[in-house]
């Protein structure tokens, strides 16, 4: 899945009055491979010595947020946004003092401390107005280095500013633009701007395809509202089963967060489920814009009777441990680490305990399942069939990239000479076979596909099927029309194609197909029971 484009906040030192984006009302657009996932309009205005940057972002991210700095020294004053997420609206504030960010979110207060080798702090809020003043106060302070304070995840990054010139001028930015470079834990963002207005007009993260570009400017000031209502998510079943909120420790010490939903009047043991989401920074609901995947199934899953769980990833949320550093092995440690806390839940059968992966998810339940025979059975939805690098090859090929061109690219990371975030993780995986766990996988497997599945293609899975019937007569295939990788319908009329089906993910709210649901239910009723006696 897509990995959200960081992005800064900065407070700069005392000094002369710097120059900065004048007043005015800026329009970007946030997109990724060519795909708009967002607009943003900002608002600078500034008074009594204080400038106000205000921000409306709607789309994949949809926020309102405000930053004050002060006109004389661009020190940051007072931050405040409210993001809507799925579940509701999460207001942040954040307190700058003596290079120590307080971060504020409801329930929680975090402190996010300068680095000792860069002392400037910045703050990463993942919006596009808090981007505008750092060509101006990393030109006002002569910064080289700095401390990235991280607020999704509450923890410092280094970042540098990275000299030397990008390979080629984007459309977007202007003829005479400079640029500038910064390298945040290996991710490049490049920032073209106008050298006597400080006016950016693109941000570019060529690593991940991104871009911002300012597609608009008017010197009148129009006041940041609220966003407008984003998409209705779909309503989940109403519930008949208590969520608790659950930790776990994975194998190299990191505790992950997750919640368990137990059904009511539970009585004696009963089957289980741990859902194990796909690639990218997913959170326990496997949230993709508008879309909780996780968060559908589990609902449908403890009604029916069955006790699940579902966790964020390793540094997502409000889980431990690094996302950037996460690899396979620790990835597979933490399936593992979720597999046997659920074995030892009050009220679980440990002898009928699933195991549920989706998408990359699918990669990694297979081969828990393969080495512990205490696995009752496993649930792949839309599994990979081919190694992720075959995988990247089709997708950006697709989208009309060249084979070869692709393929020195894919050298490069194999090799190390290429970084980018979650680099470390797309190296550590992107080698790995499916067919080699799913051989020796024993237990029964139920895989279930959407035949338009643009991203992990219907006709490569009798290349898995096949490997896994190999030595096991247990597996069970479904295929669904009409159907995408979120296993939600494709819109009417929509093209078949991988940038039209991302932005589907991000826009529409659909709800999971019902006949997966019912596939799933029926599969598990008919493993979860025991044999008759004889």
């Amino acid at each position: 899945m897509l990995i959200p484009m960081p992005s800064i906040v900065a407070v700069a030192h005392v000094g002369a009055l710097p120059r900065r984006p004048p007043n005015g009302t800026y329009v970007y657009t946030l997109a990724q491979n060519g795909v708009t996932l967002a607009k943003s309009t900002i608002s600078i205005s500034s008074a009594a010595g204080a400038i106000s940057v205000g921000e409306n972002i709607r789309g994949v991210v949809n926020a309102v947020a405000k930053t004050t700095y002060d006109a004389a020294t661009l020190h940051e004053k007072a931050y405040a946004a409210t993001f809507r997420l799925a579940h509701g609206s999460q207001p942040t504030t954040v307190r700058l003092k003596a290079g120590i960010a307080t971060v504020h979110v409801p329930g929680q207060t975090v402190k996010i401390h300068a680095l000792a080798a860069a002392p400037l702090l910045l703050l990463g809020d993942n919006l596009v107005g808090t981007n505008l003043f750092i060509p101006a106060i990393l030109a006002h302070t002569h910064t080289s280095a700095f401390t990235l304070a991280v607020l999704s995840g509450g923890r410092a990054m280094l970042a540098r500013v990275v000299h030397g010139g990008p390979a080629a001028r984007p459309p977007f930015a202007r003829r005479r633009d400079h640029h500038l470079a910064v390298d945040v834990a290996g991710l490049q963002l490049i920032y073209w701007y106008r050298p006597h207005s400080y006016i950016v007009d693109a941000v570019i993260v060529p690593a991940q395809g991104a871009t911002f570009a300012l597609r608009s400017r008017s010197t009148s000031v129009q006041p940041v509202g609220t966003p407008a209502p984003r998409v209705t998510p779909v309503p989940t079943a109403q519930p008949h089963f208590e969520s608790r909120s659950v930790r776990f420790t994975s194998a190299d010490g990191a505790v992950l967060a997750g919640t368990l939903t137990v059904p009511d009047g539970v009585k004696g043991d009963v089957p289980a489920v741990v859902l194990v989401q796909g690639s990218g920074p997913m959170d326990r609901n496997e949230t993709i814009g508008p879309n909780s995947v996780f968060l559908q199934l589990s609902n449908a899953l403890s009604n029916a009777g069955y006790i699940v769980l579902r966790y964020d990833k390793r540094g997502i949320g409000r889980s431990g441990g690094s996302a950037i550093d996460a690899t396979h092995r620790l990835l597979l440690a933490d399936v593992k680490a979720a597999f046997a806390f659920v074995q030892r839940q009050p009220h679980v059968n440990a002898a009928r305990v699933y195991l549920l992966g989706h998408s990359e998810g699918g990669l990694l339940v297979p081969e828990v399942a393969a080495k512990d025979r205490a696995v009752a059975g496993v649930i792949l939805m839309a599994p990979p069939s081919l190694p992720l690098w075959k995988l990247s090859m089709q997708q950006a090929e697709a989208e009309g990239a060249r084979p070869q061109a692709e393929r020195r690219a894919l050298a490069a990371i194999r090799a190390g000479k290429t970084t980018f975030e979650g680099s470390i993780w797309y190296r550590s995986e992107m080698d790995i076979d499916p067919r080699a766990a799913i051989s020796k996988v024993r237990c029964p497997i139920l895989i279930v596909q959407g035949a338009d599945d643009l991203q992990v293609l219907p006709r490569d899975l009798p290349r898995l099927v096949d490997a896994a019937r190999s030595h096991n007569p247990n597996v069970t295939v479904r295929i669904f029309s009409n159907d995408n990788h979120l296993f939600m319908p494709v819109t009417p009329g929509m093209p078949l194609t991988l940038r039209a089906e991302v932005r589907q993910y991000f826009s529409v709210a659909g709800r999971i197909d019902p006949r997966v649901v019912h596939s799933i239910l029926a599969w598990l009723h008919r493993a979860a029971t025991p044999a008759p006696k004889a």
